[in-house]
C-alpha cells in the first residue's frame, strides 16, 4: 500500500510539474506576442535572438543564438586587442589609445544588458502603446541599416584598399601565397569587427532612442488631450485621469533610466573617444586615403550616433515642460472664471515633483543643450592630448 501511494504522489507531482510548465510557456508566448504589438518587428527579432528579453529563454534557438552571440563578441574582442598591438608599430600610439576602448566598451555594454534581461522585460511590458506608423518605420529602417550596413560595408571598404600588404595585419603579419586570401579575411575580420563595434553599440542605441521616442510621443498625447478640454470641461475627475497616466509614464521613464543609464553613457564614451581618434589624426595630419576610408565612416557613424541619443533622450524634459504649461494654463483658466480652489492641491504637487532628466550615470544629463557642450569638450581635449608629448 505504501509503494502504491508513494508511486500515485510521484505521478501528481509530475502532472503539476507538467501543468506549470505548460502554463509558464504559454504565458511567455502570450507575453512574446504582447511584445510584437508594440516594438518595431525588426527590432524585436534582434531582442529576441539576442537574448535581452526574458522570452528568448523558452525557445531553444533562442538560448543557443544568444550563447553564440556571447562568446563571437569575446573572441572578437580579443582578436582587435592583438589586432591593434600589431599595428601599434606602424600608427599613432595615440589614436591606438583612443580607438582600443570602442571595441572593449562594446563587449560590456553588451553583457550588461544581457544581465539585465529581467529588467528589459518588464520595461517592454510596461512601455506605453503609442499607434505610429511613422516611428514603426522609422526604427525599422535604422535597425535594417544596422544590419545592413554590417554585411556590406565592411566588403566594400577592404575592396577599396590600393596597397594589399595593409591587410596583412589580418593574418598576424604573416604572408599568404594567394594573394585573394589576405582579401576573404580581410572581408570577413572586418564584418566581424564591425558587429563589434559600431554594430553592437549602434544596435542598443536605437533600442535606447525608440524608447524615448515612445516615451515623448506619450507625453505629447497628454499634452494633446489637455488642450483638448475647456476650462470648463476640465474638472478634477479627468485631470486626475491625465496625472495618472503621466506617473505611468514617469514610471516607465525611471525603469529606463535603471537599464540604460551606464550602457548608453558608455556608448557616448565609445564614440566620443572613436571621433577624438579620427580628429586627432586629421590634427596631426594623417593622410586619409583610400585606406583609410574607413576611419571616416567610423567618424560619422560615432557623432551621428551621439547626437541622436542626446538629440530624442533630450525631448523628455521638453515634452515634460510642455505638459506642465499646458495643464497650468488650463487650470489658472478654470481657477479665474470657474473659482475651483479645491483643485489647486492637484497642480501645486505637479508643480513641486523634481524635474525628470535622464543621464547617464548621473554624470552626463541628457539634454539638447548637451551636445553642444559635448562637442566642445569634445574639441577641446583632442587638442590638448594631441599637442602634448
Amino acid at each position: 500500500m505504501l509503494q502504491q501511494s508513494s508511486h500515485v504522489l510521484k505521478c501528481d507531482s509530475k502532472l503539476k510539474n507538467i501543468k506549470q510548465f505548460q502554463i509558464n510557456l504559454e504565458t511567455a508566448y502570450f507575453t512574446e506576442k504582447e511584445m510584437s504589438e508594440i516594438i518595431p518587428n525588426f527590432l524585436f527579432v534582434f531582442l529576441q535572438w539576442s537574448g535581452f528579453v526574458e522570452v528568448s529563454d523558452i525557445k531553444v534557438k533562442y538560448r543557443f543564438s544568444s550563447r553564440i552571440f556571447d562568446i563571437l563578441l569575446f573572441v572578437i574582442c580579443v582578436d582587435v586587442c592583438v589586432f591593434n598591438v600589431i599595428i601599434s608599430e606602424s600608427a599613432d600610439k595615440k589614436l591606438i589609445a583612443a580607438y582600443l576602448p570602442c571595441p572593449i566598451v562594446s563587449a560590456i555594454v553588451w553583457y550588461e544588458m544581457r544581465s539585465k534581461r529581467k529588467l528589459i522585460t518588464s520595461l517592454l511590458q510596461n512601455i506605453p502603446v503609442v499607434n505610429s506608423s511613422f516611428y514603426e518605420k522609422v526604427v525599422n529602417f535604422l535597425v535594417f541599416i544596422n544590419y545592413f550596413s554590417c554585411l556590406i560595408l565592411p566588403a566594400i571598404l577592404i575592396n577599396t584598399v590600393v596597397n594589399p600588404k595593409s591587410l596583412a595585419c589580418f593574418v598576424y603579419g604573416y604572408e599568404l601565397k594567394n594573394s585573394w586570401l589576405p582579401f576573404v579575411i580581410g572581408i570577413l575580420k572586418g564584418s566581424l569587427y564591425y558587429v563589434l563595434y559600431p554594430c553592437a553599440t549602434n544596435i542598443v542605441a536605437i533600442f535606447y532612442i525608440s524608447l524615448c521616442w515612445r516615451c515623448s510621443m506619450y507625453l505629447n498625447k497628454l499634452v494633446k488631450n489637455i488642450s483638448k478640454y475647456t476650462p470648463e470641461e476640465f474638472v478634477r475627475s479627468k485631470q486626475l485621469d491625465i496625472l495618472k497616466k503621466k506617473a505611468k509614464i514617469f514610471r516607465v521613464l525611471q525603469n529606463i533610466q535603471t537599464v540604460f543609464s551606464l550602457p548608453i553613457f558608455l556608448i557616448i564614451v565609445a564614440n566620443s573617444l572613436m571621433c577624438s581618434s579620427l580628429l586627432g589624426g586629421v590634427l596631426i595630419k594623417i593622410k586619409l586615403n583610400e585606406d583609410n576610408m574607413i576611419f571616416m565612416f567610423y567618424f560619422f557613424d560615432a557623432i551621428l550616433c551621439v547626437i541622436t541619443i542626446l538629440w530624442v533622450a533630450g525631448s523628455i524634459p521638453v515634452e515634460i515642460s510642455k505638459f506642465k504649461e499646458t495643464f497650468h494654463q488650463t487650470t489658472h483658466e478654470r481657477l479665474l472664471y470657474y473659482h475651483a480652489t479645491e483643485e489647486l492641491h492637484l497642480k501645486t504637487d505637479l508643480f513641486n515633483e523634481p524635474d525628470f532628466v535622464l543621464t547617464g550615470c548621473n554624470i552626463l544629463s541628457f539634454r539638447r543643450s548637451t551636445i553642444l557642450g559635448v562637442i566642445g569638450t569634445l574639441l577641446t581635449y583632442t587638442v590638448l592630448v594631441v599637442t602634448t608629448n
